[in-house]
């Protein structure tokens, strides 16, 4: 291996390191709330289509536990979903192990990238993003049964940490049975997190995407069909800055007589929306405000 090599290999241990670090020092923090907090706090933010997204905090001495997260933050949901649909995991037992298969089901994802993006942007420091997303399978063409996938979310240091708690476990048909929410804790599982474009593992059921990473702009679903053929169809698509910047019309000229800052506040709007982190709704939003004065806090 020649020097070049050697270096790069460094960095990118170096690398891994620090983000192994960042994310055990949240997760040790949890649990010392864990064992010193009274209780735990919900705040519903999403309930739709069998998807259930809540903030959750803990409490002590009434007071909620710093978690030293980089909440709240705007990310379009559709990136949010396009992170979460790369999530890959395998089988540590399988035999062939280059077989991956994604982490999440593909009905649910844009509900649960919804959530997670409404709820990042409400979430201060002391709260995490809880997802409970319940999928209705046919077995057999004639029986159902609910299967629950349940998340952790938070962004930390400008990367977003997704903790998978259950993957399609099947549920119980006992309506007095509820469903576990999901912990920073190991939990028995086969299947581990992979790597990826974006993507960095920090244990078997925790990875950290640094989420404004190109990779994350579109994403296509691959299908084989009987026979071998392989079928690509794209299922989401959120244009990069630059397409965004041709196909997109520019924003109608400021009127005449807006103050410096207000100005300011607009170009500051104008160059989170190139970037992907804003929804045309939010952005526009926003825009309407500043036009009206209301100019977002410094």
């Amino acid at each position: 291996m020649n020097q070049g090599s050697i270096a790069r290999s460094r960095v990118t241990h170096c690398h891994a390191h620090r983000v192994l670090a960042g994310a055990l020092g949240v997760a040790v923090l949890f649990v010392f709330a864990l064992g010193c907090a009274g209780r735990q706090i919900q705040t519903p933010v999403y309930d739709q289509q069998g998807v259930r997204v809540f903030l959750r905090q803990q409490m002590k001495g009434g007071e909620p536990v710093d978690r030293g997260f980089s909440h709240p933050v705007t990310i379009a949901p559709v990136r949010v979903t396009n992170i979460l649909a790369r999530i890959q995991v395998r089988e540590d037992d399988a035999e062939d192990k280059t077989g991956r298969e994604a982490a999440l089901p593909t009905g649910l994802l844009y509900s649960i990238g919804q959530g997670i993006a409404e709820a990042l942007g409400k979430a201060d420091a002391s709260q995490e993003v809880v997802v409970m997303a319940v999928e209705r399978r046919k077995s057999l063409r004639v029986f159902t049964n609910d299967h629950l996938t349940s998340l952790i979310v938070w962004m930390k240091d400008d990367r977003l940490f997704v903790h998978l708690g259950e993957l399609g476990q099947v549920m119980s048909r006992n309506p007095s049975d509820k469903p576990r929410e999901p912990q920073l804790t190991t939990i028995e599982s086969k299947k581990k997190v992979l790597g990826g474009d974006g993507f960095t593992p920090v244990g078997s059921r925790l990875v950290a995407a640094d989420w404004r990473a190109a990779v994350f702009s579109d994403i296509s679903a691959i299908r084989i069909r009987p026979g071998g053929e392989i079928v690509r169809r794209t299922i989401l698509l959120e244009e990069t800055p630059e397409e965004d910047a041709a196909n997109r019309p520019g924003p109608a000229p400021p009127p005449e007589g807006l103050s410096p800052d207000a100005l300011r506040a607009l170009a500051d709007l104008e160059e989170a929306r190139r970037r992907g982190e804003l929804s045309e709704t939010d952005y526009q939003t926003q825009r309407r405000d500043i036009l009206l004065g209301k100019l977002p806090a410094p």
